[in-house]
Protein backbone atom coordinates (compact mmCIF):
# COMPACT_ATOMS: atom_id res chain seq x y z
CA UNK A 1 0.00 0.00 0.00
CA UNK A 2 1.00 3.87 -0.79
CA UNK A 3 0.47 6.86 -2.09
CA UNK A 4 1.07 7.17 -5.79
CA UNK A 5 1.11 10.93 -7.71
CA UNK A 6 0.43 10.81 -11.44
CA UNK A 7 -0.45 12.61 -13.92
CA UNK A 8 -4.61 12.03 -15.91
CA UNK A 9 -7.80 13.27 -17.61
CA UNK A 10 -10.99 12.09 -16.26
CA UNK A 11 -12.99 10.33 -18.76
CA UNK A 12 -15.79 8.80 -16.58
CA UNK A 13 -17.11 9.49 -13.24
CA UNK A 14 -20.18 7.55 -11.46
CA UNK A 15 -22.25 7.63 -8.93
CA UNK A 16 -20.88 5.00 -6.37
CA UNK A 17 -23.20 5.42 -3.51
CA UNK A 18 -25.09 8.80 -1.80
CA UNK A 19 -21.99 10.88 -1.54
CA UNK A 20 -19.11 8.91 -3.39
CA UNK A 21 -17.57 8.95 -7.00
CA UNK A 22 -15.94 6.05 -8.80
CA UNK A 23 -13.80 7.91 -11.62
CA UNK A 24 -12.36 6.23 -14.70
CA UNK A 25 -8.88 8.00 -15.47
CA UNK A 26 -6.32 7.30 -17.96
CA UNK A 27 -3.31 7.94 -16.61
CA UNK A 28 0.50 8.96 -17.86
CA UNK A 29 2.07 5.57 -16.11
CA UNK A 30 -0.56 3.46 -14.81
CA UNK A 31 -2.95 2.79 -17.78
CA UNK A 32 -6.35 3.40 -17.35
CA UNK A 33 -7.54 3.03 -13.81
CA UNK A 34 -10.67 3.53 -11.53
CA UNK A 35 -10.39 5.65 -8.47
CA UNK A 36 -12.89 5.61 -5.56
CA UNK A 37 -13.43 10.04 -4.65
CA UNK A 38 -15.20 9.78 -1.35
CA UNK A 39 -17.03 12.86 -0.76
CA UNK A 40 -17.04 14.24 -4.32
CA UNK A 41 -20.48 14.30 -4.62
CA UNK A 42 -20.94 17.41 -2.21
CA UNK A 43 -21.38 20.79 -4.45
CA UNK A 44 -18.75 22.85 -3.71
CA UNK A 45 -16.70 20.96 -1.41
CA UNK A 46 -12.98 19.90 -1.63
CA UNK A 47 -13.45 16.74 -2.02
CA UNK A 48 -15.12 17.16 -5.54
CA UNK A 49 -12.44 19.21 -6.83
CA UNK A 50 -11.09 17.62 -10.12
CA UNK A 51 -13.23 15.15 -9.72
CA UNK A 52 -15.72 15.81 -13.22
CA UNK A 53 -15.46 14.48 -16.61
CA UNK A 54 -12.96 16.06 -18.81
CA UNK A 55 -10.36 17.55 -15.69
CA UNK A 56 -6.84 17.00 -16.65
CA UNK A 57 -4.73 17.06 -13.31
CA UNK A 58 -2.11 15.70 -11.33
CA UNK A 59 -3.69 13.38 -8.65
CA UNK A 60 -2.86 12.07 -5.70
CA UNK A 61 -4.29 8.42 -5.10
CA UNK A 62 -3.56 5.70 -2.32
CA UNK A 63 -3.47 2.20 -3.67
CA UNK A 64 -4.55 -0.34 -1.66
CA UNK A 65 -4.50 -3.86 -1.99
CA UNK A 66 -6.96 -4.29 -4.52
CA UNK A 67 -8.46 -0.37 -5.59
CA UNK A 68 -7.47 3.15 -5.63
CA UNK A 69 -8.82 6.14 -3.53
CA UNK A 70 -8.61 9.69 -4.47
CA UNK A 71 -6.54 11.95 -1.82
CA UNK A 72 -6.29 15.25 -3.49
CA UNK A 73 -6.08 16.45 -7.05
CA UNK A 74 -4.29 19.91 -8.79
CA UNK A 75 -6.17 20.75 -11.84
CA UNK A 76 -3.63 21.54 -14.57
CA UNK A 77 -6.67 22.22 -16.91
CA UNK A 78 -10.11 21.24 -17.59
CA UNK A 79 -11.86 21.02 -21.22
CA UNK A 80 -15.87 21.58 -19.85
CA UNK A 81 -16.39 24.26 -22.37
CA UNK A 82 -16.65 21.00 -24.87
CA UNK A 83 -20.22 20.26 -23.01
CA UNK A 84 -21.50 23.37 -24.15
CA UNK A 85 -21.13 21.92 -27.30
CA UNK A 86 -23.07 18.94 -28.59
CA UNK A 87 -21.24 18.30 -31.45
CA UNK A 88 -17.87 18.80 -29.97
CA UNK A 89 -18.73 17.14 -26.67
CA UNK A 90 -19.93 13.89 -28.92
CA UNK A 91 -16.80 13.34 -30.43
CA UNK A 92 -14.47 14.63 -27.12
CA UNK A 93 -16.70 11.67 -25.60
CA UNK A 94 -16.16 9.32 -28.90
CA UNK A 95 -11.97 10.37 -28.19
CA UNK A 96 -12.82 9.37 -24.55
CA UNK A 97 -14.02 5.72 -25.05
CA UNK A 98 -11.30 5.11 -27.83
CA UNK A 99 -8.60 5.85 -24.99
CA UNK A 100 -10.31 4.45 -23.11
CA UNK A 101 -10.05 0.96 -24.83
CA UNK A 102 -6.54 1.55 -25.80
CA UNK A 103 -4.77 2.34 -23.01
CA UNK A 104 -4.55 -1.08 -21.01
CA UNK A 105 -1.07 -0.94 -21.78
CA UNK A 106 1.07 0.77 -19.27
CA UNK A 107 3.65 1.33 -21.14
CA UNK A 108 1.59 2.90 -23.84
CA UNK A 109 -0.36 5.23 -21.38
CA UNK A 110 1.70 8.53 -21.18
CA UNK A 111 1.76 8.48 -25.45
CA UNK A 112 -2.36 7.58 -25.28
CA UNK A 113 -2.79 10.23 -22.55
CA UNK A 114 -0.64 12.65 -24.68
CA UNK A 115 -2.61 11.82 -27.97
CA UNK A 116 -5.54 12.58 -25.84
CA UNK A 117 -5.02 15.58 -24.26
CA UNK A 118 -3.72 17.76 -27.53
CA UNK A 119 -7.10 16.43 -29.25
CA UNK A 120 -9.47 18.23 -26.52
CA UNK A 121 -7.31 21.05 -27.26
CA UNK A 122 -7.72 20.88 -31.14
CA UNK A 123 -11.71 20.66 -30.41
CA UNK A 124 -11.40 23.92 -27.49
CA UNK A 125 -9.38 25.49 -30.15
CA UNK A 126 -12.23 24.98 -32.85
CA UNK A 127 -10.62 22.43 -35.09
CA UNK A 128 -13.50 20.81 -37.31
CA UNK A 129 -14.57 17.67 -35.17
CA UNK A 130 -14.72 14.73 -37.38
CA UNK A 131 -11.66 15.94 -38.47
CA UNK A 132 -9.93 15.96 -34.52
CA UNK A 133 -11.48 12.32 -34.08
CA UNK A 134 -10.98 10.39 -37.16
CA UNK A 135 -6.96 11.59 -37.18
CA UNK A 136 -7.15 10.83 -33.38
CA UNK A 137 -8.35 6.91 -33.81
CA UNK A 138 -6.05 6.43 -36.48
CA UNK A 139 -2.61 7.98 -34.73
CA UNK A 140 -4.08 5.87 -31.59
CA UNK A 141 -4.13 2.83 -34.40
CA UNK A 142 -0.61 3.67 -34.89
CA UNK A 143 0.49 4.28 -30.81
CA UNK A 144 -0.93 0.78 -29.98
CA UNK A 145 1.17 -0.89 -32.89
CA UNK A 146 -1.59 -1.39 -35.74
CA UNK A 147 -0.58 1.75 -38.42
CA UNK A 148 -1.45 0.91 -41.50
CA UNK A 149 0.68 -0.11 -44.10
CA UNK A 150 1.59 2.86 -46.56
CA UNK A 151 4.56 2.87 -48.27
CA UNK A 152 3.76 0.29 -50.55
CA UNK A 153 0.74 -2.26 -51.72
CA UNK A 154 -0.13 -4.34 -48.94
CA UNK A 155 -0.80 -6.97 -50.59
CA UNK A 156 1.91 -7.69 -53.39
CA UNK A 157 4.72 -5.23 -52.67
CA UNK A 158 4.73 -2.95 -55.43
CA UNK A 159 5.50 0.55 -54.89
CA UNK A 160 4.08 1.14 -58.64
CA UNK A 161 0.73 2.67 -57.68
CA UNK A 162 -1.42 4.04 -59.76
CA UNK A 163 -4.66 4.03 -58.13
CA UNK A 164 -4.48 3.52 -54.55
CA UNK A 165 -7.17 1.77 -52.31
CA UNK A 166 -7.54 1.21 -48.88
CA UNK A 167 -7.53 -2.35 -47.86
CA UNK A 168 -9.25 -3.63 -44.35
CA UNK A 169 -7.99 -7.21 -45.06
CA UNK A 170 -4.78 -6.15 -46.01
CA UNK A 171 -4.25 -3.40 -43.43
CA UNK A 172 -3.10 -0.47 -45.35
CA UNK A 173 -3.11 0.66 -49.11
CA UNK A 174 -2.96 -1.68 -51.98
CA UNK A 175 -2.67 -1.59 -55.61
CA UNK A 176 -5.60 -1.24 -58.28
CA UNK A 177 -4.29 -4.45 -59.28
CA UNK A 178 -4.96 -5.99 -55.99
CA UNK A 179 -7.98 -4.39 -55.42
CA UNK A 180 -9.49 -7.01 -57.66
CA UNK A 181 -9.30 -9.69 -55.08
CA UNK A 182 -11.04 -7.70 -51.98
CA UNK A 183 -14.07 -6.51 -52.74
CA UNK A 184 -14.13 -4.72 -49.49
CA UNK A 185 -11.28 -2.26 -50.60
CA UNK A 186 -12.22 1.33 -50.65
CA UNK A 187 -10.80 3.45 -53.60
CA UNK A 188 -8.98 6.77 -52.02
CA UNK A 189 -8.79 9.83 -54.06
CA UNK A 190 -5.09 11.45 -53.11
CA UNK A 191 -6.41 14.04 -50.87
CA UNK A 192 -7.41 11.04 -48.58
CA UNK A 193 -4.25 8.76 -49.21
CA UNK A 194 -2.39 12.22 -48.08
CA UNK A 195 -4.06 12.66 -45.04
CA UNK A 196 -3.53 9.54 -43.80
CA UNK A 197 0.21 9.95 -44.36
CA UNK A 198 0.05 13.21 -42.91
CA UNK A 199 -1.53 11.81 -39.23
CA UNK A 200 1.24 8.77 -39.41
CA UNK A 201 3.99 11.29 -39.91
CA UNK A 202 3.02 14.23 -37.44
CA UNK A 203 3.32 14.66 -33.74
CA UNK A 204 1.85 15.76 -30.96
CA UNK A 205 -1.08 19.00 -31.76
CA UNK A 206 0.70 18.66 -35.01
CA UNK A 207 -1.84 15.53 -35.55
CA UNK A 208 -4.73 18.25 -35.64
CA UNK A 209 -3.56 20.78 -37.93
CA UNK A 210 -4.44 19.82 -41.27
CA UNK A 211 -7.68 20.68 -43.25
CA UNK A 212 -9.65 18.42 -46.03
CA UNK A 213 -12.77 19.36 -47.88
CA UNK A 214 -15.75 17.79 -46.41
CA UNK A 215 -16.24 14.94 -49.39
CA UNK A 216 -12.79 13.61 -48.50
CA UNK A 217 -13.11 13.92 -44.62
CA UNK A 218 -16.23 11.83 -44.96
CA UNK A 219 -13.92 9.24 -46.45
CA UNK A 220 -11.44 9.54 -44.47
CA UNK A 221 -13.41 9.03 -41.23
CA UNK A 222 -15.13 6.45 -42.51
CA UNK A 223 -11.69 4.66 -42.93
CA UNK A 224 -10.08 5.35 -39.64
CA UNK A 225 -13.23 4.89 -37.66
CA UNK A 226 -13.70 1.22 -39.22
CA UNK A 227 -10.36 0.58 -39.20
CA UNK A 228 -10.03 0.76 -35.21
CA UNK A 229 -13.72 -0.75 -34.76
CA UNK A 230 -12.15 -3.62 -36.94
CA UNK A 231 -8.61 -3.76 -34.24
CA UNK A 232 -10.15 -3.07 -30.88
CA UNK A 233 -13.51 -5.15 -31.77
CA UNK A 234 -15.32 -2.76 -31.07
CA UNK A 235 -18.15 -1.26 -32.85
CA UNK A 236 -18.68 2.91 -31.48
CA UNK A 237 -22.14 4.20 -31.21
CA UNK A 238 -21.04 7.78 -29.90
CA UNK A 239 -21.26 9.69 -32.91
CA UNK A 240 -24.69 7.86 -34.31
CA UNK A 241 -26.65 10.49 -32.18
CA UNK A 242 -25.21 13.39 -34.25
CA UNK A 243 -26.63 11.11 -37.46
CA UNK A 244 -30.20 11.65 -35.59
CA UNK A 245 -30.29 15.93 -35.71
Amino acid sequence: MGVIKTKGLVIKEVSYNDSDKMLTIITENLGKISVLARNAKKNGSRASYGTQVLTYGEYVIFKGRTSFTLNSCDVLTNFYDLATDLVCFTHAAHMMDMAGDAAQDNALSSRILNLLIHGLQALKKGRTPLLVSSAFALKLMQITGYPPHVCSCASCGTCDIEQIYFSFKHNGFICEKCSGQDSNAVQLDIGTAKGIMYVLCAQDGGIYRFELSEKILITFSKITFKYISQHLDKNYKKLDILNEL
